[in-house]
């Protein structure tokens, strides 16, 4: 791998490679343009002791001993046709605001570029989901577009899930999530008041109301997860607070799918969900009483969950398996506002009342945050700029911020 440093520019502005005094600076910058807080553990985990890099793969700009640019890339093992290589991802892009505009992104990509460009080594490739603000900077630097992949929701809590939706409570980075600084402008609600009605009910109104459409919502939904989950008796459900690795790569390995998607390890498991800023859990489908078939991981986000992954890959393979263990989760979690899932994770979404946010209704409430995949060849046996949203198999465990 080279090792280059580049040479201060007429703004007395550098790209170099991290270093560890760069931590407390870089931890500042995140907070600064994403709005939120994480600790130098957050920082090792995803970086530092990744199993899948040698190095720290971050990129930093620095301007008269200052941090104010952050090309980072979260490290990956790729199982493509058959074969398992090391994918980086970009992630976590950060530009300081009083130095935006002043081509840094592209100073450390192209950096990044001739880091990796041309090695014998890893990366094989790279794959992300840039937001509208990087991606026209991706694509000049040759990445290629390769498709959409929707995020789909289920509103557990009419009002709060609107609520929560049009708060924007996630920063949005690099790999889809969305940004405070533009919430007015990435959620949009529709007027369904019409004029001379009253747009602000009283507080005592408002939750009584609320109430009401949850508890409706709630039970309707349930007798519909127990109409289209076959009998109970089938499996048993064992859930776990910390996802069990061994199982976990057990289940994996029964059914593994052929689309390009993270290798997944008893060692993948094992370091991907230890991520401190996120707790996990998993429910596990057991058949006869002792053959693990189907997991499932969970993650709470404020008041919202997440489905980060079912097992095995191969949905179809255990797809009643897998409803049984949704059904399982929807039931524990009712007091969430929403739930998401995002790409092949769930056997029927529209059966389980999860909608995409590219279609109706949601479309008309929420402006999409469907993740558009692009990709870069640095070399291997296939080139996956050429491939089809259609060649991929994800779950929310292969993005960066899961």
């Amino acid at each position: 791998m080279k090792d280059l440093t580049s040479k201060p520019s007429t703004s007395s502005c550098r790209v170099r490679p991290f270093e560890p005094s760069d931590r407390a600076p870089l931890l500042g910058l995140y907070e600064q343009v994403f709005g939120r807080k994480r600790s130098v553990d957050w920082l090792r985990w995803k970086f530092e002791d990744n199993p899948y890099a040698d190095h720290v793969p971050i990129v930093v700009a620095e301007r008269d001993g200052d941090i104010v640019g952050c090309r980072a890339f979260f490290a990956q093992e790729l199982r493509i046709d058959g074969t398992e290589r090391i994918a980086f991802q970009p992630c976590d892009t950060m530009v300081h605001p009083d130095h935006r505009n002043e081509g840094l992104f592209s100073r450390m990509n192209e950096y990044a570029l001739e880091r990796y460009a041309g090695t014998d080594g890893p990366p094989a490739c790279c794959f992300n989901f840039p937001n509208e603000n990087s991606k026209p900077g991706n694509l000049k630097h040759g990445w290629r577009e390769i498709g959409t992949v929707p995020v789909y929701y289920r509103p557990q809590d009419p009002i709060g899930s609107v609520r929560a939706l049009t708060d924007g409570e996630d920063g949005r980075d690099e790999s889809g999530g969305f940004d405070r600084s533009a919430r007015g402008e990435e959620w949009v609600v529709t007027d369904e008041f019409g004029p001379g009605v009253d747009r602000e009910p009283s507080e005592d109104a408002e939750t009584s109301v609320a109430d009401a459409l949850a508890d409706v919502v709630t039970s309707s939904q349930q007798a519909g997860d127990r109409l289209v989950t076959d009998a109970d008796g089938e499996f048993d459900v064992v859930r776990f607070e910390t996802p069990p690795p061994d199982v976990l790569e057990s289940i994996y390995r029964r059914s593994i799918p052929p689309g390009i998607h993270t290798n997944r390890t008893a060692e993948f498991y094992r370091w991907r969900c230890s991520n401190p800023a996120h707790t996990y859990a998993a429910y596990v489908a057991v058949r006869d009483g002792e053959t693990p078939v189907a997991a499932l991981i969970c993650s709470n986000v404020d008041e919202h969950l997440r489905i980060v992954e079912t097992l095995p890959r191969e949905i179809e393979a255990e797809a009643t398996a897998i409803d049984r263990l949704l059904a399982a989760v929807l039931a524990d979690r009712s007091d969430n506002h929403y739930v998401t899932a995002f790409g092949e994770t769930l056997p029927s979404p529209i059966q389980y009342r999860f909608y995409p946010d590219t279609r109706f209704p949601l479309s008309t409430l929420i402006r999409p945050s469907a993740r558009t995949l692009l990709a870069r060849d640095f070399g291997g046996a296939r080139a996956i700029e050429e491939t089809a949203v259609d060649d991929w198999t994800l779950s929310r465990l292969d993005l960066d911020t899961s």
